[in-house]
């Protein structure tokens, strides 16, 4: 008996020693749990993507017995065909960073399951009380389940040069005639009554953007980065652009004007509508006078990566960009960050300026409109073949807890959908111009924002926009400035095939 018993500790003791040698192999393991495997798909390039499994994914791997690699894909199309090929034939697939004008496809088609299926509902609540209410309201379908836990979001903000802005609201004046002018032959009276420029591009609108682009494009820029050859740089150009062109960026930008002037969801299609002849009779005017930069005037068109280009040039004075890419536009704030542009001190970020018609009445326009952004909400997703569903749903909680989104935001350039990370960036955010960002970035939520409206692809109003700035700007024959104008020149090419 006693016999047995010695061996039975010392195959005790064999066992305890084999597991700790087990451990010192993979001291990243001292669980010993069962090893699983799973994959996150992200949107996102090889660098971003490599820092988001580094410093966040592998972190939750190694605590969970994980191996969790990552699947990359350039376009939230891209996410799309990916998550149904992974309906039709799954390959381990466990979560998806998915965006808001995707969800109703996925959904519809049941290549997703909610969240709340499989969570419990203290746990849900709980998570639901640290989002922004807009993502919270993202996150949520038709049917009243949330669908989804907020990933970030993404607005669209001007960018300017301050040194830029300066020499213009000191100088201006003396163009005042010639801006009058160009106005009268559109309006027929010229600048507003008592008009002054604002000295901050926050306060803004378009009369303010217009008077600005017509000084810029009319004098030498001393402030421009002489580091970049040729006396093009510093010479009287067109200092503003706009994303414009055959391509889905231009598209959003182009009803985002439509916003700024006061179109509504209701009105979506309506290329008659009087939000809808204002955002153009302003475009006419700008491009009559060729206050935009050329690449804009080009029927190709100029995407987001081409107007951080022409910034990081040194050729440009405003421009909206969203905050993510205003942030690559400093710089970044990580060690392996591509270097930003040369002047990147000189940065600094507002709301986008106000929409107002060009029609005046008694001195003051007859529409005016406000200012306004769409925003993007970014989810986490369940694939509905999730191999480990209450497992990725933990994953989608670690990835937006404080600490990690707050990381995030410096490294990537998110806009962070936390509530306390709203309310403390001033304090939580050390960097400067990085707590500008965010403060330009809440600011236009509050001013004014809102969610692409469905009706935009779904009813393919996106194409009979894209096809309506295609025939009056690049047809070669340019509509004229006046809106009755504009509203023939719309008129004739909504009748065109």
């Amino acid at each position: 008996m006693k016999a047995a018993f010695l061996r039975s500790l010392l195959v005790l003791g064999i066992l305890a020693n084999v597991a700790f040698l087990l451990i010192n192999l993979r001291p990243d393991r001292p669980h010993l749990g069962l090893r699983r495997k799973g994959k996150v798909l992200l949107r996102a390039d090889p660098p971003r993507a490599k820092w988001v499994k580094e410093h966040e994914l592998d972190e939750f791997a190694a605590a969970h017995d994980l191996d969790l690699d990552v699947v990359t894909a350039q376009t939230f199309e891209d996410v799309l065909s990916v998550l149904q090929a992974e309906q039709a034939k799954p390959s381990g697939l466990m979560l998806a960073a998915i965006d808001d004008e995707i969800v109703e496809e996925l959904r519809a088609g049941g290549a997703l399951r909610p969240v709340q299926d499989v969570i419990e509902p203290d746990q849900l609540a709980t998570a639901l009380s640290e989002y922004l209410p807009l993502a919270v309201e993202q996150s949520r379908g038709k049917d009243g389940k949330v669908w989804f836990f907020p990933k970030r979001a993404e607005v669209t903000i001007a960018v300017f040069v301050r040194v830029a802005i300066e020499d213009c609201y000191l100088n201006w004046e003396a163009d005042r005639a010639a801006i009058n002018a160009a106005l009268r032959e559109a309006n027929g009276v010229g600048l507003p009554n008592g008009y002054a420029l604002e000295k901050t591009p926050e306060l803004w609108d378009m009369y303010d953007l217009f008077v600005a682009a017509f000084y810029w494009a009319h004098h030498p820029a001393p402030w421009a980065d002489p580091r970049h050859p040729g006396s093009e740089v510093t010479a009287p150009a067109p200092r503003v652009a706009f994303r414009t062109g055959a391509n889905e960026d231009a598209v959003t930008d182009l009803v985002t004007s439509f916003y700024r002037h006061g179109l509504g969801d209701a009105d979506v299609g309506r290329l008659d509508a009087p939000a809808v002849l204002d955002a153009l009779q302003w475009q006419a005017l700008f491009l009559k006078h060729h206050l935009l930069a050329k690449a804009c005037e080009d029927p190709k068109g100029i995407d987001s990566d081409g107007v951080n280009a022409l910034f990081k040039e040194g050729r440009l004075a405003w421009a909206p960009i969203n905050q993510e890419d205003s942030l690559w536009l400093h710089g970044g704030a990580r060690r392996d960050a591509e270097p930003g542009a040369p002047f990147a001190r000189e940065l600094d970020w507002g709301t986008l300026p106000a929409g107002v018609s060009l029609e005046l009445k008694g001195g003051e326009p007859v529409r005016p409109g406000r200012s306004f952004s769409f925003e993007s909400v970014h989810l986490w997703a369940l694939p509905v073949h999730s191999p480990h569903p209450r497992l990725a749903v933990q994953l989608a909680r670690f990835l937006t807890q404080r600490g990690l989104q707050q990381r995030e935001t410096e490294a990537q350039g998110l806009l962070p959908i936390r509530e306390d990370l709203r309310d403390e960036y001033p304090i939580l955010f050390r960097l400067d111009w990085m707590q500008r960002i965010l403060d330009a970035s809440y600011h236009q939520l509050e001013r004014g924002t809102g969610v692409v409206p469905a009706s935009l692809a779904a009813q393919g109003y996106d194409d009979a926009y894209e096809k309506l700035y295609a025939a009056l700007f690049f047809s070669g024959k340019p509509p004229g400035v006046t809106l009755e104008a504009v509203r023939a020149a719309a008129k004739e090419a909504a009748r065109a095939p």
